[in-house]
């Protein structure tokens, strides 16, 4: 998936869809969409690998992944990018679990 579909995926509520990506060197990974939330003027998405490589994670390599997702009106690009600073992802995961629970 590119940054577009990525950033499409994750900002329609109806998609519930996998997000599949493939690094530079040919791994491809698949997490399930956990939410959204909107921070710094960007929103980011809270996924969970469930899988590289078509098989399910080890307890090790299992944890969350979280990207930032931005859309330039302008340019009209997109941008997706892993949240690697330790403070901005607990920020967000700890503002995350603070959101009332959807029916």
């Amino acid at each position: 998936m590119n940054d577009k579909e990525i950033y499409l995926a994750l900002m329609d509520e109806n998609n519930l869809d996998d997000i599949i990506m493939t690094d530079d060197e040919g791994n491809k990974f698949q997490m399930e969409q956990i939410g959204t939330i909107p921070m710094h003027g960007v929103v980011y998405g809270i996924l969970d690998l469930v899988k590289i490589n078509d098989t399910l994670v080890t307890e090790e390599e299992a944890g969350l992944v979280m990207f930032e997702l931005d859309y330039d009106e302008e340019s009209e690009s997109f941008y997706v990018s892993t949240v690697e600073d330790d403070d901005i992802f607990n920020e967000v995961i700890e503002a995350f679990n603070e959101l009332p629970e959807e029916e």
